[in-house]
């Protein structure tokens, strides 16, 4: 008998999942929260003034992104399944080209019409050989779940001494927008990740000055090797991580004080979240700053039927998804069986990855991940292709044009 299958989410991750699925005789159900597909790709619109997270009454965010938001992979490395990207693309395409192709590609591929909108699942639990899934009004049940929900849902929160009671704004990278609502002020970016990178120089124009406060390990964000002032008005200059906030002063750790702050904006990430697995599961982790163990990264071991895709952090996304949603296709269908239980679980026990959000070694961390993408790729006859050295030279490139990397071409030859 066909399996019944829930996609929880119609991102790039439940999309690209679906797509593998149908292709081998296998229609899922999916379900997205929103009334439109795309994820994080997907712009939403906000209030006037920023969200300021320390308001428990503040609106809930879905999507990150903002209006002069550009991908910060070239589009060879965003594709899904084997729908190219139209050749007229920049080379690191705008949100509205990515989510253009997204909704393209569903179509496509006849996915837009398996979607079930504004229907946000509220519990997923076990019942006898399946799952129940309830929505607003309705429980079914499903032989396997895929969360497809993604890894950048939840805003980490910083915990910074005084925060509570900074005299200016504190919003999460999550809910920035317009940089005019920034106009004339000093604004503290907390982090030196990918967001702050891009957020700094969207508000160079218009604020009086941008400050990065935090460090990041020597993994080549481009933030990491600045130094001095630079942005448009070189009014942007990193500083060290904040040890306290007091009125509208900033203390950081090396002892330097950032005087007259109006406004913060975490730009600290995601932590994981699942609210709709709560109580049914207790034998690994399900939230915070790590998950796991999975087996293969997507695979609940006590139970495979339910499988979480586009979990790894610090990869090629789109790649990644697309070689998870190949296996876990050729599992459903039958093409390939995966180990009895007790094999699954044993090497989970015997050092299961657990996915972090931060891990303490970014490199031991990237060779387990993409160890994993290698076995993948062994498993499903997909070709090896080098991302790892794709990362390590885009990186390169960022730091060779630390405000303008998108402006210039980049190439790289994936062969392995």
């Amino acid at each position: 008998m066909a399996p019944n299958i829930a996609i929880i989410g119609a991102g790039p991750t439940g999309l690209t999942a679906a797509i593998e699925l149908k292709r081998r005789g296998i229609i899922p159900s999916l379900f997205e929260a929103r009334n439109c597909l795309g994820g994080q790709w997907a712009y939403e619109v906000l209030t006037d003034e920023p969200v300021d997270v320390r308001d428990p009454q503040s609106q809930s965010v879905y999507s990150a992104m903002y209006p002069k938001l550009r991908a910060n992979l070239p589009k060879r490395a965003m594709q899904i399944s084997d729908y190219k990207l139209p050749e007229e693309l920049e080379l690191f395409p705008g949100r509205v080209q990515v989510l253009d192709y997204i909704d393209a590609t569903a179509k496509a591929a006849g996915i837009s019409n398996l979607i079930e909108f504004n229907t946000p699942v509220q519990h997923v639990e076990k019942a006898g050989d399946g799952w129940r899934v309830t929505t607003e009004g309705t429980q079914r049940i499903f032989t396997h779940v895929i969360v497809a929900t993604g890894k950048d849902s939840y805003p980490n929160i910083a915990k910074i001494d005084g925060l509570e009671s900074f005299e200016g704004s504190v919003t999460h990278s999550q809910s920035y927008r317009l940089p005019n609502l920034y106009e004339g002020k000093r604004v503290a970016l907390i982090g030196a990740c990918v967001s702050s990178e891009d957020i700094s120089l969207d508000l160079s124009p218009h604020a009086e000055q941008v400050y990065i406060c935090g460090t990041f390990p020597p993994n080549g964000h481009k933030c990491y090797v600045r130094n001095g002032l630079y942005g448009q008005s070189l009014n942007i200059s990193q500083h060290d991580r904040p040890a306290r906030v007091e009125g509208k002063n900033i203390y950081l750790q090396n002892g330097e004080v950032l005087y007259d702050v109006d406004a913060i904006i975490l730009c600290t990430g995601y932590i994981y979240d699942f609210p709709f697995l709560k109580g049914s599961l207790n034998d690994i982790e399900l939230s915070g700053c790590s998950i796991g163990p999975l087996y293969l990264n997507m695979f609940y071991p006590s139970d495979p039927t339910l499988i979480f895709l586009g979990l790894p952090r610090f990869t090629v996304h789109f790649a990644s998804i697309q070689l998870q949603s190949v296996y876990c296709a050729k599992i459903l269908s039958g093409e390939l069986e995966l180990p009895p239980i007790e094999e699954i679980k044993a090497e989970v026990a015997n050092g299961g990855c657990v996915l972090q959000k931060d891990p303490a070694n970014l490199e031991e961390y990237h060779n387990s991940v993409f160890e994993c993408f290698a076995r993948l790729s062994d498993m499903t006859g997909e070709p090896h292709l080098d991302w790892k050295g794709f990362l390590n030279t885009l990186n390169d490139h960022k730091r060779h044009y630390q405000q303008d990397y998108r402006q210039y071409p980049f190439t790289y030859d994936l062969k392995e």
